[in-house]
């Protein structure tokens, strides 16, 4: 796996539903802060209720955002591994590249929950000493061979070590 590899463009979905699901959950605490109006006397209620309206349209601004910021998101990460290190690279305005030497490598672990397995895609975390990076979403088979060849790199230079 010597290239420059992209997520699945199916991870954009994923992305997409977690907004969503965020977005439920926010406007379920939002309304459930809204019973507060009912305690109130009735002559400012209606404060409450454009208080209320307000938030809800702002949630709704931010998850219509946050659905073209996952062009972004997708457009930009991508990972790169070799025999000496593994590279993880996001954002093009606020850029982030983490650089994961393999010989410091301690574990790779596959997650997959339900969203995830809806697409066939795993996230695989990278575990040091120092702490742990992710690659968000790959497909599973892909991820599996990703899985072996980074602990069989790991191996390898702790051996040479």
């Amino acid at each position: 796996m010597e290239k420059v590899e992209k997520l699945p463009s199916s991870i954009k979905t994923i992305w997409r539903v977690h907004a969503v699901i965020e977005f439920a959950v926010f406007l379920v605490i939002v309304l459930a802060a809204g019973l507060i109006k009912f305690a109130v006397p009735v002559s400012i209620r209606n404060i409450f209720d454009i208080v209320e309206w307000s938030i809800i349209g702002i949630g709704l601004i931010l998850l219509i955002v946050s659905f073209f910021w996952v062009v972004y998101l997708w457009n930009f990460w991508t990972y790169y591994i070799d025999e000496r290190q593994v590279q993880l690279h996001s954002g093009y305005f606020f850029r982030k590249q983490v650089v994961i030497p393999i010989a410091r490598v301690q574990n790779v672990t596959l997650k997959q929950g339900p969203i995830l397995r809806w697409k066939n895609l795993q996230k695989v975390v990278i575990v040091t000493a120092a702490g742990q990076s992710e690659i968000d979403g790959i497909e599973s088979k892909q991820a599996d061979k990703l899985k072996e060849t980074i602990m069989k790199l790991a191996q390898e230079a702790k051996n040479d070590i």
